[in-house]
């Protein structure tokens, strides 16, 4: 009876140590529309296609400048037209980033490998004219 208890109090503490692997970085936001993005996938919202390539540790600059250790994603950011436009981004939990008439908020990163990231996206003003 007694090894069956250790093995039961085993078990839970490795169940709870398996699901405390997955890094998780978050910066709740408000505002826009919220979209998940799986790596590897892509999402839209009207015509912006937002691919999620990698999600990995690194070491990055926030707002103020300061180092930090965390996730980062690279997204790639893709809207139709003519001529159409492509761009990469690094980003961090927290940081927004604007392309076109799209401003694309990060509020939160999970994970390393087959992640997610989930994003506040809105349309700001249109782009000025060429």
């Amino acid at each position: 009876m007694i090894f069956m208890k250790k093995d039961i109090l085993l078990s839970a503490l490795m169940l709870v140590g398996l699901g405390g692997c997955v890094p998780v970085e978050k910066v709740p936001g408000s505002g826009g529309e919220v979209i998940q993005i799986q790596q590897s996938t892509v999402g839209t919202f009207h015509e912006l296609k937002i691919g999620v390539t990698n999600i990995i540790k690194a070491e990055y600059a926030d707002a103020a400048g300061a180092k930090k250790q965390g996730l980062i994603a690279v997204l790639t950011l893709f809207i139709d037209g003519n001529p159409p436009q492509e761009k990469d981004f690094k980003v961090h939990a927290g940081q927004t980033i604007v392309m076109g008439k799209y401003s694309v908020y990060t509020e939160e990163i999970r994970g390393t490998s087959k992640g997610l990231v989930t994003l506040r996206i809105e349309e700001v003003s249109k782009p000025p004219a060429r």
